[in-house]
């Protein structure tokens, strides 16, 4: 189960500066970079970087790398300890479960909302994203697995209509999302994942409020037996 200490970086993290989006500012990237790298755990939760390590990594000044770790402290992402460095925290069962438990009150609401709003449309877009992940499940691409997860049940969540349950659940995912990396994550827990999102679509392009409820219900709770039964965290 040990992971190294050591932060992953991408090849072209090493090549050349990154250059922030029209109206970003400097510590907006810096914050969008570090965070991004939180979240896919190349930063490994239960390591400790180094500020200058990580201005080396994501070729940005101090300052605004500064700035961006003060904020992801605030999010409770990392913790800044003087004298030692940054220590990547490591989200508890504990904390895991609490996710999970809020997850498990609101997500089966918006799946039975979105099942009543989705239109054509709509439903094109969640069966696009499903086919882009059997596209990529036999390459065990963990990162854009992920991603396509959290794209998922963020479209459900918009078309369910309401905007503050979709800024609700965003950190809660982002959060879990480390999950993704656990050194015990199997090809099976991809399978087990494909299919219950198949399972909450067909609901879903049937606009059975109530099947897509329950279907989001035993999503959630898969996720969480299958935690329980490793028993440990990333």
């Amino acid at each position: 189960m040990a992971r190294s200490a050591r932060a992953r970086t991408s090849p072209s993290a090493s090549r050349s500066s990154p250059k922030p989006v029209a109206g970003q500012t400097l510590q907006a990237l810096a914050y969008d970079l570090i965070k991004e790298r939180l979240v896919s755990a190349r930063y490994v939760p239960g390591q400790f970087l180094q500020e200058s390590t990580i201005c080396e990594d994501l070729k940005l000044g101090r300052t605004p790398v500064h700035q961006a770790l003060h904020q992801l402290q605030q999010e409770g992402l990392l913790e800044i300890i003087p004298r030692k460095g940054i220590f990547i925290k490591v989200d508890s069962l504990t904390e895991i479960f609490t996710a999970l438990e809020v997850r498990a009150l609101i997500e089966p609401y918006c799946a039975s909302q979105c099942a009543e709003r989705a239109t054509m449309a709509d439903v094109a877009e969640l069966k696009e994203i499903l086919n882009e992940y059997e596209k990529l499940r036999e390459k065990s691409d963990s990162i854009r697995l992920m991603e396509l997860d959290r794209r998922f049940h963020t479209t459900i969540a918009r078309v369910a209509g309401n905007k503050l349950i979709v800024e609700v659940l965003r950190p809660i995912h982002e959060r879990m999302s480390r999950l993704w990396f656990m050194p015990h994550w199997q090809f099976s827990d991809y399978d087990m994942t494909s299919s219950e999102h198949h399972k909450l679509l067909k609901a879903v392009e049937k606009h059975d409020s109530g099947a897509a409820a329950e279907a989001m219900k035993a999503h959630i709770e898969s996720l969480r037996k299958r935690i329980l039964a490793t028993g440990s965290t990333p």
